[in-house]
């Protein structure tokens, strides 16, 4: 009978300590400013771990050299780019936002007609834009040099990502005489009419290839706050005017909250582990030859 007792007591005591919330710990985090900084609002509001929000991608790139931070939140063909020339210490472990890019331009336009204003002609904009599009096109530097020449009228269509998107035709519409302008094409569909895939990942999350099992857990509670936090907003994308204030803006790099309210639902931000998308992540990265790398994910 003590024998007895003593095994129902360890079995209530092993359950009991399975069972224990994990324990918080403050993780370093780096992210671009943009579209993927939203992703982690949930652990800003948190307020525990330290996390830093950079423009531009020489930062990011030298991080991910160096290997000093937890959490790095990257352009999926930097990181790849990366680990085929044997730099990179970290791992892909989950995608958090995909293809945001549309055609703008005057309603009714035929695009087949106008020479395309776009940007990124080597990145992923232009590679994207040439693989689905078979149309004559003008590189510039920037996004936002696209957006200025479709507000001046120098070029009629132009290659634009949310939420600059809704930022453009928004501002269009403020000009004197005002300018009418819409969205006349999703190259996310016409990526999925030509591969299949449902589209394509931008941003991810990356992780130290010599990650631990306690710190493996923290990512994947964070993760789940994520996610939470995204389902929350395709729900309900109003919490966005409540959830970035203007030092928020400033912060996250990201336009008005009415903007991204609008915007929302165009700018494919989804928390993905990558064992779910591997695939998808597989068939984006032959547009650079930079599929099939060996110790590229976490796994």
């Amino acid at each position: 009978m003590k024998r007895l007792l003593l095994i129902v007591l360890s079995l209530v005591l092993f359950v009991g300590c399975q069972s224990k919330p994990l324990e918080w710990e403050n993780l370093t985090i780096l992210s671009p400013k943009g579209a993927p900084a939203l992703s982690l609002i949930p652990l800003l509001d948190e307020a525990k771990d330290p996390i830093e929000f950079v423009d531009g991608t020489d930062v990011i790139s030298a991080e991910l050299i160096k290997g000093e931070q937890d959490m790095i939140i990257a352009p999926v063909n930097l990181g790849a780019a990366l680990s085929k020339k044997g730099e990179n210490q970290y791992r892909l472990y989950a995608v958090v936002t995909w293809g945001n890019l549309y055609l703008v331009g005057p309603s009714n336009t035929d695009i087949n007609a106008e020479t395309i204003a776009i940007f990124g002609e080597q990145a992923v904009p232009g590679l994207v834009y040439k693989h689905v599009l078979n149309q004559s096109y003008e590189a510039f530097a920037s996004v936002t040099d696209v957006q200025g020449q479709l507000l001046a009228g120098q070029n009629k269509v132009g290659l634009l990502a949310e939420p600059l998107v809704t930022a453009t035709i928004a501002k269009a519409k403020g000009l004197n005489p005002a300018l009418e302008l819409s969205i006349l094409s999703n190259l996310q569909q016409l990526w999925s009419d030509k591969t299949g895939q449902d589209n394509y990942p931008q941003a991810a999350i990356f992780v130290k290839a010599d990650l631990s099992e306690d710190k493996q857990a923290q990512i994947d509670a964070r993760l789940e706050k994520m996610k939470a936090y995204n389902e929350a907003i395709n729900q309900n994308p109003s919490q966005l005017e409540t959830d970035i204030t203007e030092e928020r803006m400033a912060q996250l790099g990201v336009p008005a909250a009415k903007i991204l309210v609008s915007a929302w639902e165009r700018m494919n931000i989804d928390v993905q582990a990558i064992a779910e998308v591997k695939d998808t992540v597989e068939v984006f990265l032959e547009l650079f030859k930079l599929n099939g790398l060996e110790n590229y994910y976490f796994e």
